[in-house]
């Protein structure tokens, strides 16, 4: 087939009749357009997935619209690469990913500023872990009371699991004073990770919530109450026992929802023998299907006798450990109640954990699951005589996990009402007694809330 000349065909009648026996020259221009038009459909966004048939224009992963044909085909491998020179050019937005990455890093920043404060005089209560798994695992002084299997009977200050003793006996052998810096630095990362198990729970939960920019100011705001919360009682008390205790109860709850009932179980038993009082989260074994419910309480309850069997078999006065008392301080909630009594009265412990059971299995009843960590904390802090810092974490984390799973609309609400209750009010506030009406009415507040707020539309059972 001949070419046509660089400067067209030759002027006059002919040459609108015939190109070398293509047709005329408007034809020629019209199939060449036809064949090497540029392409129509733009896909300068990551291609989702494949609509139904007919639905073009349907939203991709970012919220940008793709494109497809008029029968709703989807655009071949070729065509999701290829950019219209006539469309403007777009920058790419961030993904949900980006997101995720950029939010961690703020919260690490924020949790390392914290850090650096509350550790100038951190390590308040580190001394009794050191001194609880010496004598666990070394033995006490000649002429001392014994150590070993008769460490709670003999040492009733030390209300501390013995899963937490063991942990204590590894994060005491790094560095000077008893490890205290490096076990400070260890439990302020596991802040992080309680944080990082949180939003899998929602995620998992409440799928939808992935695409929801509430989530995102939720896990912001909220997530950077609780880590002030988390690094006063990680950097500036220094409670491993209660970093466990919150830290196994979170994975029980994401093992229970991700249908591994002995992990649940497992991680529910090792929160009482981080802590004892963590007894007031074993509601949340009423919360899965019979068909399971069984296996986590068999897994829970072996796991809780195994760590704490042989200590009651050494010496039975290990149960009197319940009888050891402290102040019972003016801004207490204990207090406000109108308990005067100068300690800890003697039916007080056992009434935490009766009512913190109580409530949680309430809630499971009412389907308001999520709500057991923040009613068991609840009844802690209503009931405690004591005032002290590090009590705020597990409200905080309780209210983290209802205002992600027990609201309709995801806000970080009591997240910050606790903080501001808590940790705020008594830096402002010098009245010991508002302060104490201040912490039982926050108590109160939220029981009511989460047990008589519409009931969220999905459960465990739901996952399961």
């Amino acid at each position: 087939m001949g070419r046509v000349p660089p400067d067209g065909p030759a002027a006059g009648p002919g040459a609108a009749t015939a190109l070398n026996g293509i047709g005329t020259e408007e034809e020629w221009n019209r199939q060449m357009a036809q064949m090497y038009s540029p392409p129509t459909r733009s896909f300068t966004l990551p291609y989702n997935d494949d609509p139904p048939p007919g639905m073009a224009g349907r939203r991709g992963a970012y919220g940008d619209t793709l494109s497809y044909g008029a029968d709703g085909a989807p655009p071949t491998r070729v065509e999701r690469t290829l950019i219209d020179p006539d469309r403007p050019h777009e920058a790419p937005r961030p993904g949900p990913r980006s997101h995720r990455r950029r939010r961690f890093g703020m919260l690490g920043a924020w949790t390392f500023a914290w850090f650096l404060i509350f550790n100038v005089h951190g390590g308040y209560s580190w001394h009794y872990f050191v001194q609880g798994s010496t004598l666990l695992f070394d033995g006490a002084d000649p002429g001392s009371a014994a150590g070993g299997l008769h460490v709670y009977s003999n040492y009733p200050q030390l209300q501390i699991g013995p899963f937490t003793f063991a942990v204590a006996q590894i994060l005491r052998q790094v560095g000077p004073s008893g490890g205290r810096l490096f076990a400070e630095l260890v439990m302020t990362v596991l802040g992080l990770v309680v944080l990082h198990v949180v939003e899998r729970i929602a995620l998992t939960v409440r799928p939808a919530l992935a695409a929801d920019a509430r989530l995102e100011r939720t896990l912001l705001f909220g997530g950077g109450a609780f880590m002030i919360g988390w690094v006063d009682l990680a950097a500036a008390y220094g409670h491993l026992d209660d970093v466990l205790a919150l830290l196994c109860v979170t994975l029980s709850v994401w093992a229970l929802i991700s249908d591994l009932p002995a992990i649940a179980g497992i991680c529910l038993g090792l929160s009482v023998d981080a802590k004892p009082w963590a007894l007031v989260f074993l509601p949340l074994i009423l919360a899965v299907p019979s068909r399971v419910r069984r296996h986590a309480a068999l897994w829970t309850a072996a796991t809780v006798l195994v760590a704490w069997l042989p200590f009651v078999i050494a010496d039975p006065h290990t149960l009197t450990v319940t009888q050891f008392t402290i102040t019972n301080e003016p801004s207490s909630a204990l207090r406000a109640l109108g308990v005067t009594s100068p300690s800890t009265p003697s039916w007080d412990r056992v009434a935490q954990i009766a009512l913190g059971c109580a409530l949680g299995a309430l809630a499971v009843y009412r389907r308001r699951w999520p709500a057991v960590i923040l009613l068991g904390v609840g009844a802690r802090i209503a009931l405690d005589p004591g005032v002290y810092g590090y009590y705020t974490a597990g409200v905080l984390l309780g209210a983290l996990l209802w205002d992600l799973l027990g609201l309709r609309r995801t806000a970080p609400i009591w997240t910050i009402a606790s903080g501001a209750a808590l940790a705020v009010a008594p830096v402002l506030i010098s009245d010991a007694g508002l302060l104490g009406h201040l912490r039982l009415w926050l108590v109160l507040g939220f029981t009511l809330a989460l047990l008589l707020a519409p009931s969220p539309r999905y459960s465990i059972r739901d996952r399961l």
